[in-house]
């Protein structure tokens, strides 16, 4: 574990120094601080000036938020995976005490905990539906799965930064099960219910049920044993 904590500071360290990933560190708390003072005073202009109000999406407002930040910080995991398959070091560190599992661990596990966590914060903090903390809990756990899923799919298919930069956009594909809950009526909309974002529009519209839960971490792990098989083969 001491060597995985090692490892892990080295591509904290990694991210300082590049420019693009850095960006990605605050990005979530300036999407919070959008949604928080920025969605309230457009619902107030929205108000006075066309007489719509949009309190009623303001649970889809959160639930998107909460989805995208995991999703928005597991490209940094990615892109540090990519750039040491590019550099040769992740081959070196397959021969360490940190090789297979301990690696992921040290460049996801840890780096998405850690999102989790920021997720969670971010959904009691910046949100404007006034969502209990239990959706926040469960929504948050369910989008860091699907954010692990998301970087796996990156490695998995990129074989390099810039083909990662470009399957980094379908990121926004996996969001799209949100609105499915909204913009669809059921039952049809369960056709999205593959996505795992699609268990967390769920959660938040209808609330907490251990069916719902139980159908999104399915999803994640799903796509995540997919995405890590392929993964594990390029290694």
């Amino acid at each position: 574990m001491k060597q995985t904590l090692k490892l892990f500071n080295i591509g904290l360290r990694q991210t300082v120094g590049d420019g693009m990933l850095l960006m990605l560190l605050p990005a979530p708390l300036l999407l919070g601080a959008l949604v928080r003072w920025g969605v309230p005073l457009v619902n107030m202009l929205a108000e006075k000036h066309f007489g719509f109000s949009l309190v009623h999406w303001y649970l889809l407002i959160d639930g998107f938020m909460i989805a995208l930040i995991p999703a928005m910080l597991s490209i940094i995991s990615a892109f540090l995976l990519l750039d040491e398959r590019d550099e040769g070091t992740g081959a070196y560190y397959q021969i360490t005490p940190v090789q297979g599992y301990s690696y992921l661990l040290a460049r996801l596990g840890l780096p998405m905990a850690w999102a989790f966590l920021y997720t969670i914060i971010a959904g009691a903090v910046f949100g404007v539906s006034g969502a209990d903390f239990g959706r926040i809990l469960f929504t948050g756990l369910i989008g860091t799965g699907a954010g692990v899923a998301v970087a796996l799919m990156i490695v998995a298919l990129a074989d390099n930064r810039v083909e990662g930069l470009a399957i980094s956009k379908l990121m926004g594909i996996s969001l799209l099960g949100i609105f499915a809950v909204w913009f669809i009526p059921a039952p049809y909309y369960y056709l999205a219910a593959f996505l795992p974002s699609f268990w967390v529009g769920v959660i938040m519209r209808h609330g907490i049920d251990l069916i719902s839960a139980a159908c999104g971490i399915l999803a994640c792990a799903l796509w995540i044993f997919v995405f890590m098989r392929r993964f594990l083969r390029k290694y």
